[in-house]
This record gives structure tokens, C-alpha cells and sequence, in this order.
């Protein structure tokens, strides 16, 4: 019989896969407008025989209007120590109200029309399958409805199938 060592899950992750509490930059743009979101939710897996990404977005962010627009964003990595002041910054300003990412000091790029964070070191380039609101009443962990959903701000949860991996 073989013996298994537990390992915390947190020991296995590494580079663009690793979705641990860090704050990654979700980014779409329409072909006229660019804007970023800093997010913390969200999941890299296989679905329908694709590799694919999960990521919630609340529905009150003008990223989530640009993903439904173009139907593709980018999952951008960036050193959350080293971006720390960006980060922040993106997470208390509507890019709706000016231009965040000049305001946050960070570039953007394109792979094939899709805006991504030039800073990062690692991007998921990734086109829209599947999108769905997160509704209240699919919880069997009350206390996760309870504690994230307390008003009428909800997250869409998208299904991105990776197009492009970017790696520095």
C-alpha cells in the first residue's frame, strides 16, 4: 500500500495558476476603452474539454461592462508587494471617473486586441464561454452568502477559455 503526505494546497501553486488570496488584474477593453479591475476571486481549471479560468466580477464594475462588450478579458499577475500602491489605487477609484490606469501608473499592452498589464509576469489571454450572476439561493454555506452578498451587489461568475499564456 502507498502512503500519501498531506500538502497544503497554498505549497503547490505556482506562477499563473496560482489563484492564493494575491490580487490579480482582470483587464477587457471594447476597442475604444481600457479598464482593470483588482480581483481575488477566481479559478483555473478544465471545463467542456478546454482549459479555462474563473474569475466573479461584481456587476457594478465597468470591467464587467467591457467583458460583455468585447467577450474577452486578460488575468494579468502582478508582485503584489512590489504594486502594492497600484493595486490599492485601482481598487478605490471607478475607472467609469477617469483613467485609472494612468492614475495607477501601470501600462497596457495588447495580444491580439486584448489589453493586458504590461508589468506582470504572467498573462491569461481568455475568451468568454459562459457567464452567470451568482445568485444568493444556490449557498449550501449560508455564511459565505452572508458575509459577501449582504447588499444588492452580486458577482457574474465568467468561464474564459484560455486562448494564450504570457510569461516574462
Amino acid at each position: 500500500m502507498r502512503v500519501f503526505q498531506p500538502v497544503d494546497p497554498e505549497d503547490i501553486e505556482s506562477g499563473a495558476y496560482a489563484f492564493n488570496g494575491r490580487k490579480l488584474l482582470v483587464t477587457a477593453g471594447d476597442g475604444t476603452r481600457v479598464n482593470t479591475t483588482a480581483a481575488s476571486n477566481g479559478g483555473v481549471g478544465q471545463m467542456w474539454g478546454k482549459r479555462v479560468t474563473f474569475i466573479c466580477v461584481r456587476e457594478n464594475r465597468y470591467t464587467k461592462e467591457l467583458i460583455d462588450a468585447s467577450g474577452e478579458y486578460s488575468l494579468s499577475f502582478l508582485d503584489n508587494n512590489e504594486y502594492r500602491g497600484a493595486i490599492k489605487y485601482l481598487e478605490a477609484v471607478s475607472g467609469k471617473d477617469e483613467d485609472k490606469l494612468k492614475g495607477a501608473r501601470l501600462n497596457v499592452c495588447y495580444h491580439e486586441g486584448v489589453p493586458f498589464i504590461e508589468e506582470s509576469s504572467n498573462v491569461l489571454i481568455c475568451r468568454v464561454l459562459y457567464k452567470k450572476e451568482i445568485g444568493t439561493d444556490g449557498f449550501v454555506d449560508e455564511a459565505i452568502r452572508d458575509e459577501f452578498y449582504k447588499g444588492d451587489n452580486k458577482h457574474v461568475i465568467y468561464v474564459g477559455e484560455i486562448m494564450k499564456v504570457l510569461v516574462r
